[in-house]
C-alpha cells in the first residue's frame, strides 16, 4: 500500500499561494523536486543540493572556462533525473525540503485514503 500524497506544512504561506499547506501527489514528488531545483535562481546554492557526485559534475560544468556543450548539461539533467528517480519517498520528501527552505517547514504528513501518517512506511499514524 502506497501513500497518496505528502503535505509539506510551512509557517507562511507557499509562494503564488494562499495556503500553508502544499500536498503534492507522491507519484510526481520527484517529477515536483526536480522542477523546482531547476528554477533556483542562485545556481551556487542549487549546486549544494545535489546528490555527492552530482554536485561535483555540476560545478564543473559550472566552471568551464568556456561554456559546456549543450549535450553535457542534458547528460547531467538525464543523470538527476535517474537519481531522483532512484531515491525513495522519504528521500524525495528531503530533497523539496531542502529546496524549499527547510527552516520554514513545520511538518511533513503522508496521506493515504484520508489518514495522516508521519512516515511514508504509514506505520505512524499523525493522531498517535
Amino acid at each position: 500500500m502506497a501513500m497518496d500524497t505528502v503535505e509539506f506544512v510551512k509557517d507562511r504561506k507557499w509562494p503564488n499561494t494562499d495556503s500553508r499547506i502544499l500536498e503534492i501527489p507522491v507519484a510526481g514528488l520527484g517529477n515536483v523536486a526536480v522542477q523546482d531545483w531547476s528554477m533556483l535562481d542562485d545556481v551556487r546554492f542549487a549546486g549544494y543540493l545535489l546528490p555527492e557526485p552530482l554536485r561535483d559534475r555540476y560545478f564543473g560544468l559550472l566552471e568551464q572556462d568556456d561554456d559546456p556543450p549543450e549535450t553535457a548539461w542534458d547528460a547531467f539533467m538525464d543523470d538527476l533525473w535517474e537519481a531522483v528517480d532512484a531515491m525513495g519517498p522519504e528521500e524525495q520528501a528531503d530533497w523539496f525540503g531542502e529546496i524549499h527552505d527547510p527552516a520554514t517547514i513545520r511538518a511533513r504528513y503522508w496521506v493515504h485514503d484520508g489518514i495522516e501518517y508521519l512516515d511514508a512506511a504509514h506505520t505512524m499514524p499523525r493522531d498517535e
